[in-house]
Order: C-alpha cells, then sequence, then structure tokens
C-alpha cells in the first residue's frame, strides 16, 4: 500500500535572450534579480543567471497549477525583455560574442556543485573550456518537495534514479546529442534539499509546449508513487530495479552521449511515454 505524502513540483529554467537579428544578448542589467535576491513575479521569480535568463515558479500541487505558473512567469519575462527589443529562444547551447563576456557575471558558473546519485561525487564541469569557447549552457531543473522526504534513508536516492528512468531517459529521444552533456545535465545529476531533492539532468527543451510541461508533472506522479509504493516496505522500487538490470553504467552512458535509438527501445520495451515536440 502506498504511503500518502503531499507532493510540490517546482522548476528553475534557463532561457537564452537575442535581438532582433537573433544575435544572442547577456540577460545582464536587462532582467533584474540575482541568486540571492530574485525579482518576484505573482507565481514565482525571474533572475539574472550568468548571461542568461532564470524563470522559476512556486510549488505546484496539479498539473495545472504548474502549467499555468510557468506560462505566467515566461509571459512575465517576455514583457520585461520586450522593453528592450529582446525575445527568448528555447535553446540549451549558445555560443556568444566575446566581448559580451567581459562581465564579471558572465564569468560566474555555478552557485553550488552538484553531484551524481550513482557514485555520490560531485559533477566537475571545465569552466574554462566554456568560457575561452565562449560557450553557455541552459538547463531545465525540476524540484520535487514530499511533505515527509526524510520517510525513509533511500527515499531522495529512489527520486532522483526515478526522474532519470521516468524523465532523463526519455528526454534523451528529443534531445539526442546535446552539447550542452559535456559539460551539465549528466544522468543522475542533483542537489539534495531539504524538501526532496532539485534533478538537474533535463535542458529547457520541455518548455517549448503545454503538453512537455504537462508530460513533466506526469512523469513525476508516476516515479514519486513508484517510490511511496515500495520504499515503506524496504522493498526496491521497480525503476530502481530496471536500471540495474540495464547496468548503471550502460544506464548512464545512454542518457549521457544522447543515444536516442537506444532509449526509444528501452521506452518502448517498458512502457515509458515518450514526449513530443510537436504540439498538439
Amino acid at each position: 500500500m502506498a504511503y500518502k505524502q503531499i507532493i510540490t513540483v517546482g522548476h528553475d529554467a534557463e532561457l537564452f535572450l537575442y535581438d532582433e537579428d537573433n544575435n544572442a544578448i547577456p540577460s545582464i542589467g536587462l532582467v533584474g534579480g540575482s541568486k540571492e535576491c530574485p525579482r518576484e513575479i505573482n507565481g514565482g521569480a525571474v533572475q539574472e543567471d550568468n548571461v542568461m535568463a532564470e524563470i522559476n515558479i512556486e510549488p505546484c500541487t496539479t498539473k495545472r497549477q504548474f502549467v499555468n505558473r510557468t506560462n505566467e512567469i515566461i509571459e512575465s519575462l517576455s514583457t520585461i525583455i520586450k522593453r528592450h527589443g529582446l525575445h527568448y529562444k528555447i535553446m540549451d547551447f549558445q555560443k556568444f560574442k566575446p566581448e559580451f563576456l567581459k562581465h564579471p557575471q558572465a564569468k560566474q558558473f555555478g552557485c553550488d556543485p552538484d553531484r551524481n546519485i550513482y557514485t555520490m561525487k560531485e559533477n566537475v564541469v571545465d569552466t574554462k573550456l566554456l568560457q575561452s569557447n565562449n560557450i553557455r549552457t541552459a538547463g531545465g531543473h525540476i524540484h520535487i518537495g514530499l511533505s515527509d522526504p526524510d520517510f525513509h534513508a533511500m527515499a531522495k536516492t529512489s527520486l532522483v534514479k526515478g526522474c532519470d528512468w521516468y524523465i532523463g531517459l526519455p528526454l534523451t529521444i528529443l534531445e539526442h546529442k546535446s552539447e550542452r552533456k559535456a559539460f551539465y545535465g549528466k544522468a543522475g545529476s542533483f542537489r539534495e534539499k531539504s524538501y526532496g531533492i532539485e534533478y538537474r539532468t533535463p535542458s529547457n527543451i520541455w518548455l517549448s509546449s503545454d503538453d512537455l510541461k504537462m508530460w513533466i508533472f506526469n512523469q513525476v506522479q508516476t516515479l514519486v508513487r513508484d517510490v511511496l509504493y515500495y520504499l515503506p516496505n524496504n522493498e526496491m522500487p521497480q525503476h530502481e530495479r530496471n536500471i540495474a538490470g540495464l547496468g548503471e553504467t550502460t544506464f548512464q552512458e545512454i542518457i549521457n552521449h544522447g543515444q536516442a535509438d537506444y532509449a526509444q527501445d528501452i521506452c518502448n520495451d517498458f512502457s515509458i511515454p515518450i514526449p513530443s515536440l510537436e504540439k498538439s
């Protein structure tokens, strides 16, 4: 019998900004807000993160809430940047003109390191390579909260692996060989939170449509149900057994190297819903 908990879903996602000629433009001084002091907007906030614009929403308990809040924050960001003749694009990798990356803010990478759930080691990012090649990347991190996140010693570990199985794996089919993966978004990337976890593998691609946003919410509900069904009985959740059956190293390689065909086969074999970039 599943253990009852209140489940919340939120996110922080990054977007690149462009002028009317589609030149990538830093968000510095244009969006407002920072990690320490976000620019609060109804339902969430916006802020500047390196040269990207970041959006985040308040925790949601329903799918409609998740979609509506995300769209409201994006619309608010659009209003802010239109004053500067800019628009956003959902891209996870962008090269900038060198002169746009001289500001100190453009050289700040990440506030805290994330870790790999399979090794529990910190993920090391070659920020010097990002800097020397004038490259930046954009993620779409998912935040999952439980009313009792420490109900079991393995709860947070199981949540992250569940995210890999139900979200990271099928998103590989859409992202293919994402250049972002060379720096960020490896399989099992996470930060532990007091309320649960921040899953940092996905890019921002799921912001492309309402269908994809709803898919994210649905997948979170599925993986959390799996965790809450098995762990209270000290049983390994089904998704962890599936990953172990494939081999953790093999599974990580599929996500890390964008092996879309393998990801498609696994999703088909295990009936994992596959998202689409086409709007319904």
